[in-house]
């Protein structure tokens, strides 16, 4: 072997093995004996050098809103060659804390224990005569004391089915939720149905990969009242039916237990892994035959169960799944939303459901709850993000000048608070609120200007599970770490020992090494005036080129929430040899991170940063990051 080549591996195993850091930890999901095994993968992601681990860290299934199952993503990313799965679903939302539970009907809103729930039009094909009315001269026995119902009439102009009804929706999407365990009940009158004119109550659950001569998609059911009196159920692929007895010319409460009818039309998939993504009532109407009914006294319902039961129900569906999807590592995460001034996430082993302050689904404005909840999740021995620093919103990017001023405002807050005492900083977002990646990344680099050690990361915050490489939020993070086990993950989270970036893009490996022995995420103190940081990259793109980044760690405090950053340029063709060392003037304390850029300009994949100071700072350094 060349000198060259054993200083490259000496360096790159110097990195995973100086991971400082170790904390305490505890239980989580236990693994079942596939997840040990690493077999070979193929996919853009696969074949990175050993000790380097891929995490997809912020993504959300079917306990949150949106149509993604925990099956669909453990799909993607099988496919995509990803090594660990973290589950960061919404606490609230597992909890399904505040959600409506009774809706009365009697309109096209109303508030349901102070939560907005209405009902908005939905048609299908052309109606020769539709009717969507509110009718307060009519209600159902059991809602006597509340008037009202919503009236839904149809018939088709032709041959052709035509479908005329409500969709129902709730502020913050908490009319979605959960199928496990579910009971809904309906207060139905058919007044006028038959085999070709019914009333009909369809929900719409999470949607699934491809499986079992299915096609990929959201999974249907459809309750048909048709004034048959038995229980009949009929399947095509991914729509399920079921026949709903009622008799016409009075209410009737219909029962639903969806989970346990998906069970029967698909036993090949775990029924508790979904979703009620959409509920909507309808009349439907073919071959010119009238439909027309009430429907009242919408009630969603499930057992008492304890705080912590969502999260058991979780472990339960990720041991489950870990046999059917052996490469990928899952763990329990929490994405505790309740909180301003932003989300925080939860690596850790000990996840726990956080208790609610108020009764309804709407965020605790007390910054000292956020605090409190970063205190919990370092008791635990967990490590807390501070999620999507730009708001959750999905616009156009904003005019630079506004992208300009929203950095800087963002900057100062994050700064002013301390990041809430956050050790990790969501920075891998390509576009969020409105605002790019390179503003996302300046906001970093002004905490690390004024000494807050935050571990940056790539992430996706995917709700959907469609796509992985192709969608415009597809980063992840890679850790510099020995295994997939926590006890090694957390700590090279902890000690900033990870890269992140588009993996569609780059296939590479970034380390840093400080005069050769400190790894990326170090804090070291030193009085001399040059030190050396070793860049290692491989697998660079042809076109692509390393940005070398340099700030000055000045303190300079809320008022000028600048990054004073330099960036110098140094070209893919000088990296033939694994690394570049490159000498840093340390006479004023710096900080040092690299970016792998493509041709065009648009970042493939970010460092986290060194920092080369000169005194300890004020508040010292984090035991997991100072390296002597």
């Amino acid at each position: 072997m060349s000198p060259t080549r054993r200083n490259v591996l000496k360096s790159a195993a110097a990195i995973t093995a100086l991971s400082a850091g170790r904390l305490a930890l505890g239980a989580q999901p236990e693994a079942s004996a596939a997840t040990e095994s690493r077999p070979d993968k193929e996919g853009p992601w696969s074949g990175r050098h050993s000790g380097i681990v891929s995490m997809a860290m912020h993504v959300h299934a079917s306990w949150s809103e949106g149509i993604a199952s925990m099956q669909t993503h453990l799909d993607q990313a099988t496919r995509t060659g990803i090594d660990v799965l973290w589950w960061t679903e919404h606490d609230f939302r597992m909890a399904e804390h505040g959600y409506p539970d009774v809706i009365h009907m009697n309109g096209p809103s109303e508030q349901v224990g102070g939560v907005a729930w209405s009902w908005a039009q939905q048609a299908v094909g052309t109606a020769a005569t539709s009717a969507v009315v509110g009718d307060t001269s009519m209600a159902s026995p059991g809602d006597a004391a509340i008037a009202g119902s919503v009236h839904l009439s149809a018939r088709s102009e032709g041959l052709d089915l035509v479908s005329v009804g409500v969709k129902g929706s709730a502020a913050n999407t908490v009319d979605q939720r959960s199928v496990y365990d579910q009971t809904i009940e309906i207060d139905v009158f058919p007044a006028s149905v038959s085999q070709h004119s019914y009333l009909a109550v369809k929900l719409t659950t999470s949607w699934r990969p491809a499986t079992h001569g299915r096609p990929a998609g959201e999974y249907t059911l459809t309750y048909v009242i048709d004034g048959t009196q038995d229980r009949e159920r009929r399947l095509s692929g991914i729509d399920g039916i079921v026949h709903v007895p009622a008799r016409q010319g009075r209410w009737n409460t219909v029962r639903l237990r969806p989970e346990e009818d998906m069970a029967r039309f698909w036993p090949d998939i775990d029924c508790r892994d979904a979703a009620m993504f959409n509920l909507t009532l309808s009349a439907v109407s073919e071959m010119e035959q009238l439909a027309e009914g009430w429907f009242d006294l919408l009630r969603i319902t499930r057992p008492p169960r304890k705080a912590n039961a969502p999260l058991e129900m979780q472990a339960e569906l990720m041991k489950g799944y870990a046999k059917r999807f052996p490469a990928v590592r899952q763990y329990q995460g929490l994405e505790v939303s309740l909180i301003k001034p932003t989300h925080f996430n939860w690596f850790g082993p000990e996840i726990t459901m956080p208790t609610f302050a108020d009764p309804r689904p709407i965020a605790d404005p007390d910054p000292n709850a956020a605090l409190a909840v970063v205190d919990m999740i370092h008791s635990t021995g967990g490590l807390a993000s501070y999620n999507h620093p730009f708001g959750t919103a999905h616009p156009a990017d904003l005019p630079p000048a506004k992208q300009d001023a929203l950095r800087a405002s963002v900057a100062a807050s994050v700064l002013s608070d301390r990041a809430m005492g956050c050790d990790i900083l969501e920075v891998g977002y390509p576009s969020r609120g409105g605002v790019d990646l390179d503003r996302h990344a300046q906001v970093w680099d002004v905490c690390s200007r004024n000494g807050l050690f935050l571990t940056g990361t790539g992430v996706s915050d995917d709700h959907s599970g469609q796509d992985w490489s192709g969608q415009q939020s597809n980063f992840v993070t890679w850790a510099h770490a020995e295994s997939r086990e926590l006890k090694h993950l957390l700590p090279a989270l902890s000690a900033g020992n990870v890269f992140f970036g588009n993996p569609a893009l780059f296939t590479g490996t970034i380390g840093l090494l400080v005069d050769g022995a400190a790894p990326m995420g170090s804090v070291t103190v030193s009085n001399a005036l040059t030190r050396n940081v070793r860049v290692l990259l491989n697998r660079l793109p042809a076109d692509s080129s390393v940005w070398v980044v340099r700030g000055t760690v000045d303190g300079a405090g809320p008022s000028a929430p600048e990054p004073g950053t330099t960036s110098s340029q140094i070209p893919s063709s000088d990296w033939s040899r694994g690394y570049v060392d490159i000498k840093i003037d340390t006479s004023t304390p710096r900080f040092v991170r690299v970016e792998v850029r493509s041709g065009t300009g648009d970042v493939l994949a970010l460092s986290n940063p060194v920092w080369l100071l000169r005194d300890d700072p004020d508040g010292g350094i984090p035991k997991n990051r100072r390296v002597r």
